[in-house]
């Protein structure tokens, strides 16, 4: 039976929310946008005054602390799901990675809401963390899609396991047991329904900020002074285009020999090479240092190195509006995107931004080379800013509430 509730004399206008999320910006492992998404929608809900929680993994401890408002809830793993690693003879390790994740989750909420009922749970898609919670929890929750697993791993050209099917089928269930399903982009909509979820996917932006003021310019002024440079952020990896991105970029540098490329993320094995970090030296190999690549670095560090881009490239083949991408166009950058990958839903080529075929090396090049000579560069940049100004918080959280309010009431 669901606890009874306590009394709240501002229920009607205060939500308790809880999210629960795979990674998270205080955890030195977080690598991705689910990560960063989060933060900004917990962090703009608690600036409205709502009661917001968020239950994280953890590879350091079980500690519970306050972050910019947000009641934080570090859980670890069950070492009986690791023991199952050994007998499924490591068949299996990831599905059974989020299954410990899974009901980690649920043991916390379960006490969270005991305490005091949620008026409301998210859950991401991906990594299944809300499966033992929709389950075995009578509160009502939300599913925020970031993906689409089987398509994700077409595009990284990875293989099928016994691991990744089994995480598939474990994040089609948990879909199908989702009748509230949201997603941030029309590309990732049109995806899932009608596949994935029982429910039809809604659109709901997420919201856009830069989150800290206070850069860091140590790295741009050590690897970048006075270097013009087009950038990739991101995971170095198929699905995000990096290796078209390594064939094109030898054409910019000897088209124009004052060019440098900036490759700022996590170096990836592939299909193609065991480091796509050396895949992309070796393909700017005749152009020496003026190819940089730095290692996943924070946003204090980064944003200044965004700020001092002449262009930003991001080829992905199949993306759901990436952070890079908002925090480019934030920024005042121009961003070359790929069309059907949902950069279209912000971009205007040659307004706002550039938009290029995916999975094409010598368009890439081609649109390197045209944006590179583009005159009035700053004016596109500023256009590119407008447009994710109607991505603030102000615009796309009263959504979102709204859309939270639509769930309980029913």
């Amino acid at each position: 039976m669901a606890p009874r509730r306590k009394h709240n004399p501002m229920r009607s206008d205060r939500l308790r929310i809880a999210f629960a999320t795979q990674e998270y910006v205080t955890e030195a492992s977080y690598d991705g946008g689910i990560a960063n998404y989060v933060y900004r929608t917990a962090a703009s809900l608690a600036r409205l005054g709502h009661d917001v929680h968020v239950i994280t993994l953890s590879y350091e401890d079980e500690a519970q602390f306050q972050h910019h408002g947000i009641s934080v809830h570090r859980v670890t793993f069950d070492k009986r799901w690791l023991q199952l690693n050994r007998i499924t003879r490591y068949r299996l390790t990831t599905t059974l990675h989020l299954l410990a994740l899974s009901a980690a989750v649920f043991q916390k909420l379960k006490q969270l809401n005991h305490e005091q009922a949620f008026d409301l749970i998210q859950f991401p898609n991906c990594g299944y963390s809300g499966l033992f919670s929709i389950l075995f929890l009578r509160v009502p929750h939300v599913l925020r899609a970031s993906w689409n697993e089987p398509e994700w791993n077409k595009s990284d050209e990875l293989r099928p396991t016994m691991d990744s099917r089994a995480r598939a089928l474990i994040e089609r269930l948990q879909f199908r047991l989702s009748p509230n399903v949201y997603a941030p982009s029309r590309t990732l909509q049109k995806i899932l329904n009608g596949t994935e979820s029982s429910a039809s996917v809604r659109v709901i932006s997420p919201p856009c900020y830069l989150e800290t003021t206070k850069w860091d310019y140590s790295i741009r002024n050590q690897l970048l002074p006075d270097k013009d440079y087009c950038l990739f952020v991101g995971r170095f990896e198929l699905r995000k285009g990096f290796h078209i991105l390594a064939q094109a970029l030898p054409v910019l540098l000897e088209k124009f020999p004052n060019a440098c490329a900036v490759l700022v993320g996590r170096d990836k094995p592939s299909e193609l090479a065991p480091s796509m970090a050396e895949y992309a030296r070796f393909a700017c190999q005749a152009f020496g240092d003026r190819l940089i690549v730095i290692d996943q670095i924070p946003h204090r560090q980064l944003y200044p190195i965004i700020d001092g881009a002449r262009l930003v490239v991001l080829p992905s083949l199949i993306d759901n509006l990436p952070n890079a991408c908002l925090e480019a166009m934030a920024l005042g950058k121009a961003v070359v995107g790929t069309a059907g990958a949902s950069f279209e839903e912000l971009i205007d080529h040659g307004e706002n931004g550039f938009l290029v075929a995916p999975n094409n090396v010598a368009a890439l090049a081609e649109t390197l080379v045209e944006a590179w000579a583009k005159e009035g560069l700053d004016r596109i940049g500023l256009r590119a800013r407008e447009t994710v100004a109607d991505l603030s918080p102000e615009t796309t959280i009263p959504a979102l509430i709204d859309y939270y309010r639509e769930i309980i009431q029913a």
